[in-house]
């Protein structure tokens, strides 16, 4: 694709920066901060709204507890905040 061969053993980041490819999880990151600003901006009655703000019962597991989608969103925000300083 970019004249290198598998022979050649380059790694997935120098194959991704001379191509101007952002990485997967990057790209998936962004997807779901652009997904939540078009939550953000439904009215208040809405059912995808209503399901952000929803309110499951029951216990979490003791080990390793699943993160909901909102804390997902927290941790990218917290991570594209830090990018512009």
């Amino acid at each position: 694709m970019c004249g290198f061969t598998l022979n050649e053993r380059k790694k997935n980041a120098e194959l991704r920066e001379l191509l101007g490819l952002e990485p997967v999880s990057l790209v998936i990151k962004k997807s779901r901060l652009r997904w939540f600003g078009h939550v953000e901006c439904k009215d208040d009655t809405d059912w995808v709204e209503r399901c952000t703000t929803i309110e499951v019962e029951g216990t979490k597991p003791r080990r390793h507890p699943r993160k909901t989608p909102s804390d997902g969103i927290k941790e990218d925000m917290k991570r594209f905040s830090g990018l512009g300083k």
